[in-house]
C-alpha cells in the first residue's frame, strides 16, 4: 500500500565541473547529517547523497518542514550551488527499507520532472502538493528562490557567522569566541543582510507549518 510523504530531491549545480569533488561529498554528508538530524522526528528516509556527489534525497512525513532540511544541505556546500524538488505524494516501493536510493513511486518521479523544469528556467525550488492551491506553492517557492539569491552573495565568512548566530543568537558571544569586536561581528551580519534572512525563514518556516499543519 501506498504512503503519502514528502520527497526531497536536490540537483547540485555545476557538480561535474566541480574540481575538488571528494570536498564536495565531504560538504554534501555534513549537509545530509544535519538535515536528518534536524528532523529526526519527521524523518521516514535519512538524507543521502546520490550519484556521485550529483544529487542528495530524504523523505520526510511533513511538506511544513523541508524547508530546515534544504537549509542545512545548501548551507554547507555553500558556496556552491543546488536546486531542490519538494514533492508531498505517493511512494509506492521500498516503504520498510528506510532508505532513499530503494524507495520510488509517483512522488520520485514527479521530483524529476520538477528538477528538469527548474533547470530550465533558473529557479532555485519547486513545490508540489495537489491538494495545496497553485498560486500558495508558486509564492512559498518564490521566497525559498529569494533567500537562496541573498544567500549566494555571502563570503564563506559571512555564512559562518550567519550560521553560528542563527544558533547562538548573541553577538557578544560570537564576538568573544571568535576573539574579535562585537562591532566586528555586527558588520559582517549587516553586509550579510542577515537580520532579513533571518526574518524572512522565519516567516517562511511559520508560513510552511500552517500550510501542512
Amino acid at each position: 500500500m501506498a504512503e503519502r510523504w514528502c520527497v526531497i530531491i536536490g540537483d547540485v549545480i555545476g557538480s561535474r565541473s566541480v574540481t575538488d569533488r571528494e570536498a564536495l561529498r565531504a560538504s554534501l554528508n555534513q549537509g545530509v547529517s544535519r538535515a536528518t538530524d534536524a528532523l529526526a522526528d519527521q524523518t521516514v528516509a535519512p538524507f543521502s547523497v546520490l550519484k556521485g556527489v550529483d544529487e542528495v534525497g530524504g523523505v520526510i512525513r511533513n511538506p511544513g518542514h523541508a524547508y530546515r532540511a534544504i537549509r542545512e544541505i545548501t548551507e554547507s556546500i555553500h558556496p556552491t550551488a543546488i536546486r531542490f524538488a519538494v514533492v508531498h505524494g505517493e511512494v509506492d516501493v521500498g516503504m520498510t527499507t528506510s532508505e532513499v536510493s530503494e524507495m520510488d513511486g509517483p512522488a520520485f518521479h514527479k521530483a524529476d520532472t520538477l528538477l528538469a523544469d527548474i533547470t530550465e528556467n533558473g529557479r532555485a525550488v519547486a513545490l508540489h502538493d495537489p491538494v495545496v492551491k497553485s498560486w500558495l506553492l508558486s509564492l512559498l517557492a518564490d521566497q525559498i528562490h529569494l533567500l537562496f539569491a541573498w544567500k549566494q552573495e555571502w563570503t564563506p565568512h559571512q555564512a559562518s557567522i550567519v550560521r553560528e548566530y542563527r544558533e547562538r543568537k548573541s553577538m557578544q558571544a560570537l564576538a568573544d569566541d571568535r576573539d574579535v569586536s562585537i562591532q566586528a561581528v555586527s558588520q559582517t551580519l549587516s553586509r550579510a543582510k542577515a537580520k532579513m534572512v533571518l526574518s524572512t525563514e522565519a516567516n517562511l518556516e511559520a508560513a510552511m507549518t500552517e500550510v501542512w499543519e
